[in-house]
Formats: C-alpha cells, sequence, structure tokens
C-alpha cells in the first residue's frame, strides 16, 4: 500500500505533468512545421521522394491540431484544477481521478493506429516493383507514426505518474 499525497505533493505533481504536456505540445507544433517544411522542400526541388509529402502533411496537420489545442488549453486547465484541488480535494480526486483514466485509456487507441500505421508505412517501403512513389510514402508514414509513438509513449508514462499521485490524494 502506498502513502497518502498531500494536497501540496498533488499540487507538485500536477503542475510537473501539466508542463510537461505543454512543453510536448509545443514540440507537436514544432514537429508539424518541419513536416509542413519538408513536405515544401521536397515538392519544390521535385525530388524523387517527393511522394513523401502526403503523409508528413496529413499527420502533420493532426500534430497542428492536436498541439495547438493542448497548448492553448492547458494553462486554464491547470488553473481550475488547481482551483478544484483547493476548494475540495475529495471532488478533486474524484473527478481527475475518472478525467485521467479516461486520458490514459486512449493511449492504447492511439498506440494501436501508430503502431498500424507503421505496419503500412514498413510494407509500402519494403515492397519491391512498386517503385519509388509508394517507398517514398512508407518513409513518410514511418517517420510520423514512430515520432508520434515516442510521443505518445512518454505522455502516457507522465499521466500514469500524475494519476498515481492524484490517487494518492487523502482527501
Amino acid at each position: 500500500m502506498t502513502r497518502e499525497a498531500t494536497a501540496d505533493e498533488v499540487r507538485d505533481g500536477m503542475a510537473r505533468y501539466f508542463a510537461g504536456e505543454r512543453a510536448a505540445s509545443a514540440l507537436l507544433l514544432l514537429c508539424a512545421v518541419a513536416a509542413a517544411a519538408l513536405s515544401g522542400w521536397l515538392v519544390a526541388v521535385r525530388s524523387p521522394y517527393r511522394a513523401m509529402a502526403w503523409p508528413l502533411l496529413l499527420i502533420g496537420l493532426v500534430q497542428l491540431v492536436v498541439g495547438a489545442t493542448i497548448f492553448l488549453r492547458t494553462p486554464g486547465q491547470a488553473a481550475r484544477l488547481s482551483e478544484s484541488l483547493r476548494s475540495s480535494p475529495s471532488a478533486y480526486k474524484t473527478q481527475e481521478t475518472t478525467r485521467m483514466r479516461r486520458v490514459q485509456r486512449r493511449f492504447v487507441l492511439y498506440k494501436r493506429i501508430e503502431i498500424g500505421l507503421l505496419a503500412v508505412g514498413l510494407a509500402f517501403a519494403s515492397v519491391e516493383g512498386y517503385g519509388r512513389n509508394l517507398y517514398a510514402v512508407g518513409m513518410g508514414l514511418m517517420l510520423e507514426a514512430g515520432l508520434m509513438l515516442a510521443l505518445d509513449l512518454v505522455a502516457e508514462r507522465r499521466g500514469q505518474r500524475y494519476l498515481e499521485t492524484v490517487e494518492a490524494l487523502g482527501a
């Protein structure tokens, strides 16, 4: 059995969690910009691998939307949760445990999608005789899916640590 966490320990855990979320979302935004820049360059120089631009742009768009949403939402969300923790620790614990368990369950779906995209990318890049375009699309898929999987594995671990802290709150 683990010891109970104080409200201050939970507040510190919350601050670490949301700082990590905000930093990861900024990184995701940078990845989206890099994907767009690389796509533009591949097309502009008429690279034989310009078909890679499609998965870079499509997944980059997802990165842009998710990154911007998390980046913009995080400060207000952290402030509301901090106020909830201050005013009613037991309600905070109940609501935040429910929310974080839901967040953690979503990572199962995200990882399945990312691993599936990695597999499709590997298959595309590995099939001989289909030309450079399929190879380029496969490489783009592997690049983006691998990046997203790595970021989500880190986010899942960060979320699990925060959830454990919330659950340990002695409300």
